[in-house]
């Protein structure tokens, strides 16, 4: 009895742990400082934005309540999200597009080198090294003088 007693209340403990931590799953955005969102055009150009953190509503959502900030706020931004459960991804930003057919597919880059995972593939921009996002949108930090970059890359699969 004492056994089962024991197992319940862990069970309890850690149930409330996980409805507690939630937040967990989500990536920090520093309440101050500047961020730059670069898209990467296909003619090897950028459309660059910048913004200013503590002008961001949502900070519960990492990269995306950033990204959802410049698109309200800035006319020449374009951006379309698509929710799912690992989280939400970019399908079209700027001038680019994923294309499933072709096998093309939005990817995003950050500065932020902790939200890549081990090995992901680097590119430079303005002598800056940007890691392959580990973490979607959602579970992105977001820090002063984080750089996200968004190109267009083909499937190695």
């Amino acid at each position: 009895m004492k056994n089962r007693i024991l197992a319940l209340f862990l069970t309890l403990v850690i149930a409330l742990f996980a409805l507690t931590s939630c937040d967990i799953l989500f990536g920090d955005v520093a309440d101050e400082g500047n961020v730059t969102v670069a898209v990467e055009n296909t003619d090897g150009t950028y459309d660059v934005f910048k913004t200013n953190l503590d002008k961001v509503e949502n900070k519960n959502e990492g990269a995306k309540g950033v990204i959802e900030h410049i698109d309200e706020t800035n006319e020449r931004f374009y951006v379309e999200m698509v929710d799912s459960t690992y989280g939400a991804y970019v399908s079209a930003i700027g001038n680019i597009r994923e294309s499933l057919a072709d096998k093309m597919y939005v990817i995003v880059y950050t500065s932020v080198a902790a939200d890549s995972y081990e090995g992901a593939p680097t590119v430079q921009y303005e002598g800056v090294t940007l890691y392959q996002a580990g973490v979607g949108l959602s579970g992105m930090t977001v820090e002063e003088g984080t750089i996200i970059l968004f190109r267009l890359e083909a499937s190695p699969y």
